[in-house]
């Protein structure tokens, strides 16, 4: 391997461990990006982080609920003002997705 690439899979895995360290203040800014765009959104934390059982390799599940932007423009917004792209996998939602789908298999969650 090059030294360039290590040197960023370095980089990546301290990205990764301040984002961990971090993560109350993260999914408070994520909160905060998804308020930008709309007032009423709800934001849950939800697998393993939630369960408190992650792996080395979990991703970091957020439920954005929201009836008032598309999915992709949220996902956007808060990848742009929060970071942490590939740590987190965010997921956004209308409420009637998130009572008639996600609450059948999310086992455990925290809303924030």
């Amino acid at each position: 391997m090059s030294r360039e690439f290590i040197e960023l899979l370095k980089r990546k895995a301290e990205e990764r461990e301040r984002i961990i360290k971090n993560l109350d203040d993260y999914l408070m800014r994520i909160k905060e990006a998804a308020r930008e765009l709309d007032p009423k959104a709800r934001v849950v934390l939800f697998g393993s982080f939630a369960r408190g059982n992650p792996r080395p390799d979990s991703d970091i599940d957020i439920l954005v609920i929201t009836d008032a932007w598309r999915k992709a423009e949220m996902i956007v917004h808060i990848s742009e003002r929060v970071g942490g792209v590939g740590i987190f996998e965010i997921h956004v939602a209308t409420t009637e997705e998130y009572e008639n789908w996600y609450m059948q298999f999310i086992d455990a969650y925290r809303e924030v």
